[in-house]
C-alpha cells in the first residue's frame, strides 16, 4: 500500500473523463444521448456532469451537441510544458536520423498514449494508435515502461498496486527491469504488445523531468533487430545530445 492508498477507480472521475474523450474523439460533438450510450449511466446523470463540465469550460454546447472546451488546453499553458513539444517536422527528422519509425508517447494514468509519430512505419496496422492516440497498456510497450519507471516513486508504487490486480506477471518482470531501465535510460519491448513489434524507448526531458518517450519500432525477426534497434537509439541520442550544444 502506499502512502496514498490503493489507486483505486472512481465511477464519477471515469465518467468525467469518457466524456471528455468522446467529446475529443467527435469533431461534430456528441450528444447527451450519445453519451450516455457510452458511459454506461443514465442520461440524467450524464446531464447533471455535462453541465457541470460545460459550466467550468471543459465543453462547449452548439445545438445540444458538446465538443470538447477550451478548459484542458489552458490548464496545460498554467501548469506550464506538462506535454513534451515536438513538432511533426522535428519528429521526421528524428525518424530520418534513426532510420526507424519514432512515436511520440506519453504515460495518461495506467495506459501510454502516442502523440504524433515521425516517418513512415512498416507496421501499417499500427498506426491507427498513434494517429488516433489509442491507450495502450503501459508495462506491455517500451515507452510506457519507460514512463513508469521515471514516475515519481511514491505514485509508481501506487500504479504498480493497481496494475497488479491485473497482470501480477508483467509487474513482477518490471520491478526486476526496473534498476537496469532507470541507469540506463533505456526500456526495451520484446513482443510485449505485439508478437512482430520490437521497440526500444529513451527519454523526453525537460531539464531534469522525464515528460515522455520517444519509442523506436521494427519488425521482430530476430537478434539482428536489437541491435539494429540499439545502433538507431546510439545515433538518436547523439543527435539530441548535439542539438543541446
Amino acid at each position: 500500500m502506499s502512502e496514498h492508498g490503493r489507486r483505486q477507480r472512481h465511477r464519477t472521475v471515469d465518467r468525467v473523463v469518457w466524456i471528455l474523450e468522446a467529446a475529443a474523439r467527435a469533431p461534430g460533438g456528441v450528444t447527451v444521448a450519445e453519451l450516455a450510450r457510452t458511459v454506461g449511466a443514465p442520461a440524467s446523470s450524464v446531464q447533471d456532469l455535462v453541465n457541470g463540465l460545460v459550466a467550468t469550460g471543459f465543453l462547449l454546447e452548439q445545438h445540444r451537441r458538446f465538443r470538447l472546451g477550451p478548459a484542458p488546453h489552458v490548464l496545460n499553458l498554467i501548469a506550464g510544458r506538462v506535454v513534451p513539444q515536438i513538432s511533426q517536422a522535428e519528429l521526421n527528422e528524428l525518424s530520418r536520423v534513426a532510420g526507424t519509425p519514432v512515436l511520440l508517447t506519453v504515460r495518461v494514468g495506467l495506459d501510454a498514449v502516442h502523440l504524433a509519430r515521425g516517418g513512415e512505419d512498416e507496421l501499417p496496422r499500427l498506426v491507427p494508435l498513434a494517429d488516433e492516440h489509442m491507450a495502450r497498456p503501459l508495462l506491455r510497450t517500451a515507452a510506457g515502461r519507460l514512463l513508469l519507471a521515471f514516475t515519481d516513486e511514491a505514485e509508481r508504487r501506487g500504479l504498480l498496486e493497481e496494475l497488479a490486480r491485473h497482470d501480477q506477471e508483467a509487474v513482477a518482470e518490471f520491478r526486476r527491469a526496473l534498476p537496469a531501465i532507470r541507469a540506463s535510460r533505456i526500456s526495451r519491448s520484446e513482443g510485449l504488445a505485439d508478437p512482430e513489434v520490437s521497440a526500444l524507448a529513451i527519454p523526453v526531458t525537460d531539464g531534469p523531468v522525464v515528460t515522455g518517450a520517444l519509442a523506436l519500432m521494427h519488425r521482430r525477426r530476430g537478434r539482428t533487430e536489437r541491435l539494429s534497434l540499439d545502433r538507431a537509439a546510439a545515433r538518436l541520442l547523439a543527435h539530441i545530445q548535439e542539438g543541446r550544444t
